[in-house]
């Protein structure tokens, strides 16, 4: 191979590289305090009325998220860390049906690849997955601070490959800034969305720490409102 060659190849390395950088927007994650941000929701459903909390607070190594979620025979408790921009590094999900099926997954992040596991009792059932983490893949753990750390607009569109926690696969998750709305008086972005849950409607603040003020899953008739 000659040097002309090489320097072709090493321009299209390159063009590549950047190609694949600029599909990951720039993360603001500044306004993520070091004390834990809480913040409490009331949900409402054909399933039952409960209960949503999400904890977010910067470490010295990153950022950690908590989610809380209880409705009537169900209970729900999600764990994930995460770099300061947004690359997850390991998460954990306890689910508890009626106080009898327990669902409980583990997943970890290392360079070109993620293991997912996922344990079922009392019926002794595992599913384990190793599946390719090139780029950026989003934790499901991560889905309650994506749209808050995104530079928001309307007409904005963000497409990103997510982690199922429901069949251990890889799967789209869409991000479209549909307009501007006020809610309990907070001028907020409204944006629809599409993950592993189905479609969803969020009303993401504008100003301050972009708290998620309002959600709307019309597959699950539930919606799920920022106690104030």
């Amino acid at each position: 191979m000659t040097m002309k060659h090489l320097l072709t190849v090493s321009a299209l390395l390159a063009i590549t590289m950047s190609s694949g950088a600029s599909n990951v927007p720039a993360f603001d994650t500044t306004w993520i305090p070091t004390q834990p941000e809480v913040l409490t929701y009331r949900s409402t459903g054909k399933q039952g009325d409960g209960l949503y909390q999400v904890s977010v607070w910067r470490t010295p190594s990153g950022i950690e998220l908590y989610i809380n979620i209880i409705t009537t025979g169900f209970t729900k408790s999600v764990w994930g860390s995460m770099s300061a921009d947004l690359h997850p590094r390991s998460s954990k999900s306890r689910i508890v049906v009626d106080g009898q099926v327990t669902m409980t997954t583990d997943c970890s992040y290392k360079p070109g690849q993620l293991h997912i596991a996922t344990a079922i009792a009392p019926f002794n059932q595992v599913m384990d997955n190793t599946l390719p983490n090139t780029n950026l893949v989003v934790d499901f753990s991560q889905t309650p601070l994506v749209a808050r750390v995104l530079p928001l607009k309307p007409g904005a569109d963000f497409q990103f490959t997510s982690l199922s926690p429901k069949s251990n696969t890889l799967v789209p998750l869409t991000l479209r800034v549909a307009g501007e709305e006020t809610i309990q008086n907070i001028e907020c972005y409204k944006i629809e969305g599409g993950d592993f849950e189905g479609q969803s409607t969020y009303w993401i603040e504008k100003a301050g720490h972009h708290r998620v003020v309002r959600i709307e899953q019309p597959e699950a008739s539930r919606t799920t409102e920022l106690i104030l």
